[in-house]
């Protein structure tokens, strides 16, 4: 299991975009850390990988794999794939909970979820 490279940017005027990148994803890592006392809320979610892989973009971590699934699981196969959902109304995580990723196999992968928190 690799660490994941976290990089979130506010957008104006209260909502944030974060780029999530693991070389492997398996044994669920945190794409979103929490906010104690507030909730996340999810308005879209793009998944970049070049492997073979089946990701799962959920809420929390229970026994080193995502809790409650939001997205997913999501077949990729090799040489280059996307995947892009926008929800029509923002999915809201509990709150002071991670916005988690796990995934079967390994492979390169960058999730990038938009949103805000409240």
């Amino acid at each position: 299991m690799a660490a994941s490279t976290i990089t979130t940017s506010n957008v104006t005027p209260h909502g944030w975009v974060t780029n999530a990148y693991n070389a492997d994803w398996s044994g669920c890592e945190i794409a979103k850390a929490l906010v104690a006392g507030k909730s996340h809320y999810i308005e879209s979610i793009t998944i970049n990988c070049a492997s073979a892989i089946t990701v799962t973009v959920g809420a929390g971590e229970t026994a080193s794999a995502v809790t409650t699934t939001i997205l997913g699981p999501i077949v990729f196969t090799a040489n280059g794939n996307q995947f892009t959902h926008t929800f029509t109304r923002p999915v809201k995580v509990a709150s002071a909970t991670d916005i988690t990723a796990d995934a079967f196999g390994a492979g390169a992968t960058c999730i990038i979820i938009s949103g805000f928190t409240q």
